[in-house]
């Protein structure tokens, strides 16, 4: 956004009336946990013959707490079934002579440092060879061990083996009963890829009528045998001891309401960095996990790449990138290592870390209690387990980041009507009940964008959008199909027709409707039999159908608008979206000129007398500079072009509010009026915090 731009906007969001927002009292409200924790994975197989023979608990400890760390996550027993403690079910590392667990516990306890022990779940290699009853099987019979010829890495057990349950809640009561923690850690608990087809589960399933073949049992089974280990694991662990924390990886999958009362905290694995994740799955799935009213810590590492990459390590400005954009989005922080097998933490990493989470621990007293504050609901829905990171979700979770948006994710029976704005992106049909929800909210002065298959009843190629004017007409049978612009969103750029790389929808817009962006075809889809040129067909003519239609509070993108802008990158998608986001949110929350690849995000703390606060609100702005990297290695932000002379604007009436900018500790002149209040802010290097707080 150019300077002209931004002023204008601001002038409109000064006139217009705010949007509705939702500040989770839940949130704010949450108890206190530790914001600068460490995941200290330590992982060995049976060919690593000497464990902890350099660990040294007063070095472990001091490293830890130079490094600022102030909660850890430390092994009672790996994904490989070892033991790092002298435990009677076993089996203990062969190469392990000392109680390792609990050396690291009592070097915590002396430092203050909370301390979480690991255990993992339905991913154990020893009981895989031992039980292979137990064992996950693939619906075409196999299971997940590996081939006599590869290198073994993980293997699936099944919940509905009530022996192996009951074996692991031993396990957690030994571990949980013996040694002082705050609480115990549990990974790999979501049953690997939502099906079994073992005879138990095979058994269960016929019992009860039901198809084990249909992917929806299969889901549901798999859900219910999760919720009941997890109602089992809770009891156990309270039991043995009394106030010990649940903690929970892997949890930011469909039907989260029905399995958070039986956890205290999730975390969030989301190495940036790595293939698995890259950097649009976290703010994702902590905007989903986050709407549960639960603590969330968001997991980054300091691999260069991903977990057991010992000699790789990321640059400070990296790591503190990362963390400022967990801490953004009202997350704690975990930052993830890998102990070597000698059990000596390195110098160069931890050295590393501190320069993180020094900056984290200053920035503290902005991010207690503080809560999101969201304008705008993104509607998610799947089966139970599945989990939300398709690229339809992940592009528009791109996109309404780089439109300033902000916004949470939630389900379909979730509250959104307390949003200003709901978004059904491209692969989410709604049922008539939700339908009726949508009318009556957009009744009530609410906005509404739909793309694509959004625009649909489930079940049938119905569209619930007819009363506004537009109507299904199909898919169109041209890909990529073209948009023609009909209002202005390229700037001056000359008229043109865009490709719609992933296809297009038939929509039909007549009045109150009107049309943005009309559909346009090639002469022909290219193929064996009819093609030209190195690749699409160009644009021949335009068509009756809309490819962007807008009628009153209710806006149309007809063509996958996520999953396009995810896999493509194409800036048309994005400015046609700020262009229809100008009318649904004509006072959108927060403003800037900032480059588009800045994150920008709001948070707020409510007044609170016991430390003489003010109602503030935090505006977090993170500085992804991005490096160009070549197609086979990870993208790095590790020398950061500050940013210098951003103009940011707050649209919340705050009566002589006063703004700070947190990291440099500077006061910055604040220009005041009806709607909110804009300020210039020098200098960005990677992260700042502005406070507007009422006078």
């Amino acid at each position: 956004m150019n300077r002209r731009e931004f002023l204008g906007t601001a002038a409109l969001a000064a006139a217009a009336p705010r949007s509705k927002v939702w500040i989770d009292p839940a949130l704010a409200a949450l108890p206190s946990r530790p914001w600068r924790k460490v995941h200290l994975d330590f992982h060995n197989s049976e060919y690593m013959p000497r464990i902890g023979e350099k660990f040294d608990a007063g070095e472990f400890g001091d490293r830890l707490a130079a490094a600022r760390v102030d909660s850890i996550v430390v092994f009672a027993k790996d994904m490989h079934g070892y033991f790092y403690y002298p435990s009677k079910y076993g089996p203990v590392h062969p190469g392990l002579k000392f109680d390792l667990l609990g050396a690291q516990v009592e070097a915590c306890r002396q430092r203050k440092i909370a301390v979480y022990a690991y255990y993992c779940t339905t991913w154990d290699n020893y009981l895989a060879e031992q039980h292979p009853e137990w064992l996950v099987i693939k619906r075409d019979r196999t299971n997940y061990l590996p081939k006599f010829d590869a290198t073994p890495g993980w293997t699936a057990l099944c919940l509905s083996y009530e022996p192996f349950v009951q074996l692991m809640l031993d396990h957690a009561r030994e571990f949980v009963s013996r040694y002082p923690l705050d609480g115990a850690w549990f990974d790999m608990p979501v049953p690997i890829n939502r099906e079994c087809f073992c005879r138990e589960c095979l058994r269960q399933l016929r019992a009860h009528g039901l198809d084990p073949s249909s992917r929806a049992v299969q889901c549901e089974h798999k859900h219910a045998l999760h919720k009941a280990f997890l109602d089992k694991m809770r009891k156990t662990v309270t039991a043995a001891r009394p106030g010990c924390q649940l903690d929970y990886n892997g949890q930011a999958v469909y039907g989260l309401g029905e399995r958070v009362r039986y956890m205290d905290n999730i975390d969030l694995e989301a190495l940036p960095s790595g293939a698995a994740w890259g950097y649009y799955y976290f703010p994702l799935v902590t905007r989903y996990a986050r709407s549960f009213g639960v603590t969330t810590y968001g997991m980054t590492g300091r691999f260069k790449a991903t977990w057991a990459d010992f000699g790789g390590l990321k640059l400070p400005a990296q790591l503190e990138t990362e963390v400022a954009s967990i801490v953004a989005n009202a997350a704690r922080c975990d930052i993830g290592d890998q102990m070597p097998a000698d059990g000596r933490l390195d110098p160069a990493v931890y050295h590393v870390i501190g320069k993180a989470y020094g900056r984290i621990q200053a920035l503290e007293p902005y991010l207690d209690q503080a809560a999101p504050v969201s304008e705008a609901a993104l509607i998610v829905s799947g089966l139970p387990l599945e989990g939300p990171n398709t690229s339809a979700h992940l592009g528009w979770v791109k996109l309404l980041m780089e439109c300033r948006v902000q916004f949470d994710v939630v389900e379909p029976d979730a509250a959104w009507e307390r949003y200003g704005l709901v978004i059904l992106p491209d692969e989410t049909p709604i049922d008539a009940k939700t339908a009726s929800r949508l009318h009556a909210f957009v009744a009530q002065g609410g906005a509404v964008l739909a793309s694509h298959l959004g625009g649909l009843l489930s079940g049938g190629e119905r569209s619930w959008l007819e009363r506004y004017g537009l109507t299904w007409a199909g898919k169109s049978p041209f890909q990529p199909a073209y948009m023609v612009p009909k209002e202005n969103f390229t700037g001056d750029i000359p008229e043109y027709e865009y490709a719609l790389y992933q296809g297009a929808s038939q929509w039909r817009a007549a009045p109150p409707a009107a049309v943005v962006a009309q559909l346009g075809e090639p002469l022909f889809q290219r193929g064996p039999q009819h093609y030209t040129s190195h690749r699409q067909t160009p644009f021949d003519h335009e068509t009756q159908y809309a490819a962007i239609a807008r009628s009153g509070r209710v806006a149309l993108f007809g063509f996958p608008l996520g999953t396009s802008y995810f896999e493509e990158g194409y800036w048309v998608y994005r400015a046609a979206l700020k262009h229809v986001l100008k009318q649904l949110l004509p006072a959108p929350l927060v403003e800037s000129d900032a480059p588009v690849s800045t994150e920008i995000e709001v948070t707020r703390q409510a007044a609170r007398a016991g430390v003489r606060r003010q109602e503030r609100y935090l505006v977090h702005i993170v500085n992804w500079s991005a490096n160009r990297g070549a197609p086979r290695h990870p993208v790095f932000y590790e020398e950061p072009i500050p940013l210098t002379g951003i103009r940011v604007r707050l649209n919340v009436p705050l009566t002589n509010a006063t703004v700070t900018a947190a990291v440099s500790g500077s006061r910055l002149a604040a220009k005041l009026d009806s709607g909110g209040v804009e300020v210039v802010v020098p200098r960005i290097p990677v992260h700042e915090v502005l406070c507007f707080e009422a006078g």
